[in-house]
């Protein structure tokens, strides 16, 4: 094996061997999804079960039909908009909450970084029983 393929075949392997940690360091984390949630959420929604404030309650939201906690008043766009708030939804919900569906009374302008998202939609789905 000539020292150019010995080489190739080193980097080649370190690559491969640190795929695994960089897959760990990138998945979502609960603890700095609670973090998001308190810095940015909490003021608006409660993480309690049947606890309501300007927004309704995230406990339980994911795995639920948008529009649909009971005791809460939503606006027309959210309770007509029949999607079941999971991964996808709430990534793209969050990221820009009116862009995703115009007429929402949310008043949040949206979280920029993806990483954090992740995160608040991990800890969202620690408190949905079922999820």
């Amino acid at each position: 094996m000539t020292m150019i393929k010995k080489r190739l075949a080193l980097v080649f392997f370190a690559m491969v061997g640190l795929l695994p940690i960089a897959a760990r360091a990138a998945a979502p984390d609960v603890a700095a999804g609670y973090a998001v949630y308190l810095g940015q959420c909490s003021d608006c929604h409660s993480n309690k079960p049947g606890m309501d404030r300007f927004g309704p309650t995230l406990a339980g939201v994911y795995g639920r039909m948008a529009g649909t906690a009971p005791r809460h008043r939503y606006s027309k766009a959210m309770s007509d908009a029949h999607i079941v708030w999971n991964a996808t939804t709430l990534n793209a919900f969050l990221r820009h909450p009116r862009a995703d569906m115009p007429g929402t009374i949310m008043p949040y302008s949206g979280l920029a970084s993806a990483a954090a998202r992740a995160n608040v939609i991990a800890y969202l789905k620690s408190i949905s029983p079922g999820s």
